[in-house]
């Protein structure tokens, strides 16, 4: 979604320039000295907390570029369009969300089966007390939800694996229906979106109610549910 702040007006002939301001700019003296220009990684930054306090519908090239300390001008020559730099921060924080919590899957593997479950929420909930910024724009604020959906998809399939090696572990062979439950688990992003993201609860106390409800699910689904669950689905 482009806004009207974030066009890039364009010369006479035709092609693209970004301004600032309003203001045609002039090519940069090719002595210019690279010293102090921001980084890729700073701008990301700077964008990611304007995203994640005002959403990324409403995050403005301007507004980055103040955050920044830098020029929608240097935004532009960096990334190209506001779309462009909205989707490079949602895909950098999924790949540093994603990269964490499968290091706290890895962590665990050797765990007991509740622990691990307890671990991973527990993993889920650190990382939002270490990178509050990128959590937000994963999970409250893109038009549509698609980045939230994102990181259900990444996350999912490795959750399902680590349930059917739970199960095997009780001698159960578990097939589609850990992807369901996998789903079901997943819960614990929706508990931290609502209480640190909506409500601006506590991140302790959110975490507690997370693991409760995570290890619930485990202690009562039963193994004949999961085992109905995917017949049903060898019959379609």
């Amino acid at each position: 979604m482009v806004t009207v702040d974030d066009e890039a007006p364009k010369d006479h002939g035709g092609s693209v320039r970004p301004h600032d301001h309003g203001g045609d700019v002039p090519p940069l003296s090719p002595g210019r000295s690279t010293r102090n220009r921001p980084t890729d990684n700073e701008l990301l930054d700077a964008a990611c907390e304007v995203i994640a306090e005002v959403g990324a519908e409403r995050a403005t090239m301007t507004a980055i570029a103040e955050r920044g300390g830098t020029t929608r001008v240097t935004l532009y020559a960096h990334f190209g369009s506001r779309d462009a730099l909205v989707s490079r921060v949602i895909t950098r924080e999924l790949e540093t969300f994603t990269s964490f919590m499968f290091r706290i899957y890895d962590e665990s593997e050797d765990m007991p089966y509740g622990a691990r479950a307890r671990h991973a929420v527990q993993g889920l909930f650190d990382y939002a007390r270490r990178h509050p910024a990128g959590l937000r724009v994963l999970m409250g604020h893109t038009q549509g939800g698609d980045s939230n959906r994102r990181l259900y998809a990444a996350l999912e399939p490795r959750i399902a694996a680590r349930l059917r090696a739970n199960y095997a572990e009780q001698g159960a062979h578990i097939g589609a229906g850990a992807d369901t439950l996998a789903s079901l688990l997943g819960m614990s992003l929706d508990v931290a979106h609502r209480a640190l993201i909506v409500d601006g609860a506590g991140i302790d106390e959110a975490c507690d109610i997370a693991i409760t409800a995570t290890l619930a699910v485990l202690r009562d689904v039963r193994v004949e549910q999961l085992r109905a669950l995917d017949a049903s689905l060898d019959q379609r």
